[in-house]
């Protein structure tokens, strides 16, 4: 890794902790809460003032993410030390400041699985700079290029990606608006942006659980060890980081244990910074990923049963007025994002995957953690039935069990049927079943880590017998038992399961075959004749979107299309699509080709799938006598666009009168 890249990583993890810090201190939290919403909370101020940055005219800006966070965080630090002096509802709990040994065992546990997790895709990526292949990557990229050059961080601005002739078109934005300040200081390349992105991943989801451990009773050694273990799953975070990349998704999955745990400190102090905290939390949790937020909201049901089963009429009363503070402030501050998740609720194409399997091998698969690509992981399916016959434990972290195991449920049902129910209430999670076992796999880990610590007892207290002395392990026992479990499983990520999860993570990173190194040359030779005015035509199927990203040229297609979903596009897409190559005889193309400034024409070789092949507007332009060949080489090629006479056909004799009668459907061939 060089120097320029180390710094790079260094500066995304400030722009994801400080802001989120210096709030969260100012409105009175400390201790592991503090550090664990961190991140939550800088999300959320990029939810918050990214949007009103776009609607006052400012731009999303580094200095416009300074001035937010020390607007919030005075305003925080006003209301908290006005109201300094007056007695909260309960103090605060002693489980949030332990020792400084103590403190030092989580840190360095939290700390190793980070640094663990980013080696593994770091190992996957190959270089930093690598472009990712999956479906989602070219979009996600060029959101990061788009807010970059545009300061535009409205939900809706994205459109002009690929959806600009859908005025109702929404993309939840945060996590592209917070890359795109990483983007701005640093001048980095975009892939490496998203790449970053994807190492921080695994420290942000084991410091979450770590907090989440500790605050609800977990001793030392197992918020310790935790992070590791979670390290270790092939299924979350890195199954969610090849596919797509799920990146949005994965990293509000590894936020939500950092909300519970905020709610549940606002719940016990009822304090009005706490409070505009965690509803700006809840903001930013729906701004990166509207699913993550509906799972959260699961979660805190669950905890608010572990909070009031045995809690008194008056307390549940005060609390439920704070949660009705929490849900006033999050709708103000999320409004954008909370209106389009509306929006697309109710017009958008509902999305179903294809059952796989019986019941009872969505079973195997859950029980086993047995996922389609790397088969089971016995030695964490061995801890995790360790640590469910020691439940009783961790029985302050039932609700969190139970919460994950509703998921689980889900991830049954949407493996083994098709039933329209189940589609219907999956359809914030996508009715991906991986989507839902990246949530069970929370608890799994909780669950492997408590049996590891139990073995770990075991060994303790085998030595302990032959002293005589006693069985139970606390003190410096209890923090030699965490560096034993610390580095039993820095040694089993690094030799059993780091070879597994970075072939999971190298699956969408091989140079293609949607977008080679010779397609990358291309795209700069295209940059060179092109210039950043005017747009390219482009076939959305063969990873040419890739060209804003990389090189700031403006392609018609800045994502995917879905030949299933083609008749959601804009209809001057779908002309395009089928019929661009008609150029020489249509004077609806030629309409379209003057209204978009379509200069320059970009073929690629690969597709991002299989069964892809070219768009049949793209077909056969040697024939066609307005375009002139420019570059021709390894299967990529460049055409610029003149236009001549008007013709009935092209001098080649590509004929195009079919292609316009009112009764033609769609040429979607290329399915």
């Amino acid at each position: 890794m060089s120097a320029s890249e180390g710094f790079l990583i260094l500066l995304t993890a400030a722009v994801v902790l400080l802001p989120g810090l210096i709030v969260v201190r100012a409105a009175g939290l400390r201790g592991w809460t503090a550090v664990g919403a961190a991140p939550l909370v800088s999300y959320g101020i990029a939810a918050t003032a990214g949007p009103l940055s776009s609607a006052l005219g400012v731009g999303w800006r580094p200095p416009t993410l300074l001035a937010a966070t020390l607007v919030l965080a005075a305003g925080c630090w006003a209301v908290q030390h006005r109201g300094r002096g007056r007695a909260a509802a309960v103090l605060e709990p002693t489980s949030s400041a332990g020792s400084i040994r103590d403190n030092v065992a989580i840190a360095a546990g939290v700390l190793t699985a980070a640094v663990l997790g980013a080696v593994v895709i770091m190992r996957g990526f190959g270089e930093l700079d690598a472009v990712h292949q999956g479906w989602d990557a070219s979009f996600h990229a060029n959101a990061i290029r788009f807010i970059i050059d545009t300061g535009d961080a409205a939900p809706n601005a994205l459109r002009a990606i690929n959806n600009y002739e859908d005025a109702s078109f929404f993309y939840p934005n945060a996590q592209h608006g917070l890359t795109a300040i990483v983007g701005q200081l640093s001048g980095a390349s975009v892939p490496s942006l998203l790449n970053t992105q994807l190492l921080l991943l695994p420290g942000i989801a084991g410091l979450g659980l770590a907090v989440l451990v500790r605050m609800f009773g977990g001793r030392v050694a197992l918020a310790a060890s935790v992070p590791l273990v979670l390290a270790s799953f092939s299924a979350f975070p890195y199954d969610l980081l090849s596919r797509g990349p799920l990146l949005p998704y994965g990293t509000g999955v590894a936020m939500v244990p950092a909300f519970v745990v905020l709610l549940d400190q606002t719940l016990m102090r009822r304090r009005a910074p706490v409070v505009v905290v965690t509803a700006i939390s809840a903001a930013g949790l729906l701004a990166v990923h509207p699913g993550t937020a509906v799972t959260a909201a699961i979660f805190a049901g669950a905890l608010l049963v572990h909070r009031w089963r045995r809690a008194q009429p008056e307390v549940k009363r005060a609390e439920v007025g704070t949660l009705a503070g929490i849900a006033g402030v999050s709708v103000l501050a999320g409004l954008p994002f909370l209106l389009g998740v509306l929006a697309v609720g109710e017009a958008g194409a509902a999305v179903n995957w294809a059952a796989r399997g019986s019941l009872w091998e969505a079973v195997y698969r859950l029980v086993l953690v047995d996922h389609s690509r790397n088969g089971p992981q016995f030695l964490l399916v061995a801890l995790m039935v360790i640590g469910v016959v020691r439940l009783r434990g961790i029985r302050r972290l039932w609700w969190w069990l139970a919460g994950s195991g509703f998921f689980a449920v889900f991830f049954l049902a949407v493996s083994a049927t098709e039933a329209p129910i189940t589609e219907a209430l999956s359809q914030p999670w996508w009715n991906d079943r991986w989507r839902f076992l990246a949530l069970v796999i929370q608890a799994m880990a909780v669950l492997a880590a408590h049996g590891a610590v139990t073995v770990g007892d075991a060994v303790v207290n085998l030595g302990k017998r032959r002293r005589a002395t006693e069985a139970s392990t606390t003190g410096d026992s209890s923090r030699a038992v965490a560096g034993a479990v610390l580095a039993a499983f820095g040694a089993l990520t690094a030799w059993i399961y780091m070879p597994v999860n970075e072939a999971t993570i190298s699956a969408n990173y091989l140079g293609g075959p949607s977008v080679t190194p010779a397609e990358q040359s291309a795209m700069r030779v295209l940059a060179d004749i092109a210039g950043p005015e005017g747009r390219v035509m482009n076939d959305p199927g063969d990873g040419s979107a890739w060209m804003y990203a990389l090189e700031g040229v403006q392609p018609i297609f800045g994502h995917v299309v879905d030949p299933v979903t083609f008749q959601s596009i804009g209809k001057d897409q779908q002309l395009l699509l089928t019929a661009f190559h008609c150029l020489d005889s249509s004077p609806r193309i030629r309409e379209l080709v003057d209204k978009y400034d379509i200069r320059y024409v970009f073929t690629g070789k690969g597709y991002l799938r299989d069964h892809f092949s070219r768009i049949p507007g793209l077909q056969n332009l040697l024939m066609v006598d307005s375009l002139e060949l420019l570059y021709a080489q390894d299967g990529t090629a460049i055409f610029r666009v003149r236009l001549g006479e008007l013709a009935p056909r092209s001098s080649g004799g590509l004929g195009c009168a079919d292609a316009f009668g009112p009764t033609t459907q769609p040429l979607i061939a290329w399915i």
